[in-house]
């Protein structure tokens, strides 16, 4: 007997599924698409573990081809690195502080994505992983001077969260790298401009210490970071801002587009297609050093200025209104220019809100039920869906689900809408929605019961000659919201039948703390004996509301509930009497 119970012990061991828990060998980091081309790859590994590490004939064996010598041990918490071409590798980044394997690997890092297997020298993989250049994965190491840095080498390397773009320009092979700096952030841009406004960038020092800009960086691509060098001499104290103005036609060192001709190294922001901001320090001179901040942002309407919510830390959202220091916008004359470059920075506003706002969302509807979004009107006036100018670009909803509002409907001040996944005129008899409750549909694709993201669009008037891209329609991102069916987003939507609902339409959207769930009162049911077999469960049910009967002999267990009937919804509501078989044992029953 204790031999068989050793043998079961034994199987268990053997069939219990092998996780990551064990790897010892990690990758650290990866630097598959380098700047000045392939030969400057190199692959980064850690050990992990509480002991030295032999690597003597350990190979990667899938996406590039390596073989460690004998003898090639790895102290704990060290690295080594395989490079791709040892010559290239050591002229740009010295040998000196790094562990580098001898010889090259063969073969080469794809720049797409790949996976990578490594194995012991007896066969066993100490390691496999897939990486990418697309979706969430890091966007700067593809191509742009960052390496592929994992946050956890003992995490998931399969899941592109635990990845980030290296601070360090071009990497940091054989140490840790730094990781984000927190010193200096970009704070503001405003990219949209005619006189008295010009474009302008302002920073933040969230460091306790002055910082010293002289000689770095600004620039609006990431592909040529070397575009506006600061002035030397250029400090930031702690806790304050520093704004860089445009100062067209001035000729001024200090201004990043003086000369007025925004080509490089000059530059203006691209308002119509979006942009992105680049900070980079250097060593001194023209040396690039930290990618200290970037930041990406959409198209945005004349005057209005792109700024980090929460102030300083969070992503970057249209504002309310400037806040660069000075009370110039956009509705002042143009002598007011001097005046508006002026301003020294300052804490950012609140986000623009409206007019139209995104109220409620319906994402993981009961059995039978519908999804839609609801819109609501916020502003005191009638808001066009379309552009009044050129009625032919309309107002629209992208990412999770895509609809475009036809031309020449207007929605009235405080007034809802729906978009819906079926016919408008289907889901208006389905639950009974009121004549005048505008309902457009169908919309393509559905909200992700797991999470999802829900963008709200307006159409810009069209670049007008001569400008190179005359034509093209802008569009300006009004709300978005990003929901998960988690804390801190209100849980109780998640398939009970009640919709998030906006708690404040004047405040931000993308809040989780602005969404409570809209949930009608439950039914007060009634229950008669009809017979030994039979009980009638009788209750009001509301109009447009569906409803589900579920019984459980234990009450204890939230799994053990099972579905005995769902009920669609009606028009105007009904009294429901409903005959449910029971049978001797103990059953509870509920409708929600």
């Amino acid at each position: 007997m204790k031999h068989l119970r050793l043998l079961l012990v034994l199987a268990a061991l053997w069939l219990a599924p092998r996780t990551e828990a064990a790897r010892v060998i990690s990758v650290s980091e990866l630097n598959y698409n380098p700047l000045g081309g392939s030969d400057y790859e190199f692959i980064e590994l850690v050990n992990l573990g509480a002991t030295s590490f032999d690597l003597s004939g350990a190979s990667f064996t899938n996406g590039v081809s390596y073989t460690f010598k004998a003898g090639v041990t790895l102290a704990p918490g060290a690295r080594i690195v395989v490079c791709r071409t040892r010559s290239a590798f050591t002229t740009l980044y010295g040998s000196s502080g790094i562990t580098l394997a001898s010889g090259s690997y063969s073969g080469k890092l794809s720049d797409t994505g790949d996976t990578l297997v490594l194995v012991s020298g007896g066969g066993a993989q100490l390691l496999k992983f897939t990486y990418s250049s697309s979706g969430a994965w890091p966007s700067r190491a593809n191509g742009l001077g960052s390496s592929l840095e994992c946050i956890d080498p003992a995490g998931d390397l399969n899941d592109p969260l635990n990845w980030r773009s290296s601070t360090e320009y071009n990497g940091s092979p054989g140490r840790a790298g730094v990781g984000p700096l927190n010193t200096i952030v970009i704070n503001e841009v405003l990219s949209h401009t005619d006189p008295p406004l010009e474009d302008a960038i302002e920073l933040y020092n969230l460091a306790a210490t002055n910082v010293d800009l002289s000689n770095w960086y600004i620039s609006n691509n990431r592909a040529v970071p070397k575009k506006f060098h600061v002035p030397a001499g250029t400090v930031v104290p702690p806790h304050t801002f520093k704004v860089f103005y445009e100062l067209r036609d001035t000729g001024s060192p200090a201004g990043f587009n003086s000369t007025g001709s925004g080509t490089d190294p000059e530059f203006t922001f691209n308002s119509a297609h979006g942009d992105e901001a680049v900070l980079l320090s250097t060593t001194g001179g023209t040396n690039l050093q930290y990618w200290v901040d970037a930041v990406s942002f959409g198209s945005a309407p004349h005057g209005v200025s792109f700024g980090r919510y929460p102030d300083f830390t969070g992503p970057t959202v249209l504002m309310d209104h400037l806040t660069l220091g000075t009370s110039v916008d956009a509705t002042y004359p143009p002598e007011f220019l001097t005046t508006f470059r002026m301003g020294t920075g300052a804490s950012n506003s609140l986000p623009k809100v409206g007019p139209l706002v995104i109220n409620r969302i319906m994402y993981h509807p009961l059995t039978n039920g519908d999804e839609f979004v609801e819109l609501l009107n916020i502003a005191t006036t009638n808001t066009p869906l379309f552009d009044p100018f050129a009625p032919t670009n309309t107002w629209l909803l992208s990412k999770a689900i895509d609809f475009v509002f036809p031309t020449n409907n207007y929605l009235a001040a405080g007034a809802k809408l729906l978009v819906v996944p079926t016919t408008p005129d289907a889901f208006r008899a389905k639950y009974g929605i009121p004549a005048a409750v505008q309902i457009f549909g169908p919309y393509t694709n559905s909200l992700g019961n797991s999470g999802d993201t829900i963008e709200l669009y307006r159409s810009d008037p069209p670049q007008a000659p001569p400008h190179p891209d005359a034509g093209y329609v802008p569009y300006i991102l009004v709300e978005k919201v990003s929901y998960l069916p988690a804390a801190p987003w209100p849980v109780e939507a998640d398939g009970t039948g009640a919709a998030l609902l906006r708690k404040n339409p004047s405040l931000y959207a993308n809040d989780p703390s602005n969404w409570t769930v809209d949930v009608l009162p439950p039914p007060v049911v009634g229950i008669t004996q009809l017979n030994a077999t039979t009980v009638q469960l009788s209750f009001t049910a509301a109009p447009g509301q569906g409803y589900v009967v579920e019984s459980t002999t234990d009450v204890s267990s939230a799994s053990t509930w099972k579905t005995l009937q769902v009920l669609d919804p009606t028009v105007n509501g009904s009294t429901v009497n409903l005959p449910v078989a029971v049978t001797g044992t103990r059953q509870f029953l509920r409708v929600r």
